[in-house]
């Protein structure tokens, strides 16, 4: 069983019905990573950047997909367009657009390997 890294978040808050604090925590849905390059990350001076040049050594590659006429439901006739998807570019957007709201709202972004 490999040992991957997770991305949580986490901020004190205080509960106003009972008057006590506690900890807020959110995940983010990470790429599963191999143990070793697990603790790379883990090690890093900059865990969220390792991530990020990782998700995009590995994971970043340009698909074309034909595009059909909106009539063209079963993709009979010939494609009208090629559109161009890179999943690696696309969960690094989304994993920086996790980042800005955790820090907007106060919460601290750290690597967890497990």
């Amino acid at each position: 069983m490999s040992t991957n890294i997770h991305w949580t978040a986490i901020r004190e808050i205080k509960v106003i019905k009972t008057n006590r604090r506690s900890t807020q925590e959110i995940q983010f849905n990470e790429l599963q990573t191999p143990t070793r390059v697990t603790y790379e990350i883990m090690e890093s001076a900059d865990p969220i950047q390792a991530y990020k040049d990782w998700v995009l050594r590995e994971c970043s590659r340009d698909e074309e997909f034909p595009i059909y006429a909106e009539d063209d439901v079963f993709g009979e006739k010939d494609p009208i367009g090629v559109e161009i998807y890179n999943a690696g570019k696309e969960h690094i957007e989304k994993f920086d657009e996790w980042i800005k709201h955790c820090e907007e709202e106060g919460f601290e972004v750290r690597p967890v390997a497990w």
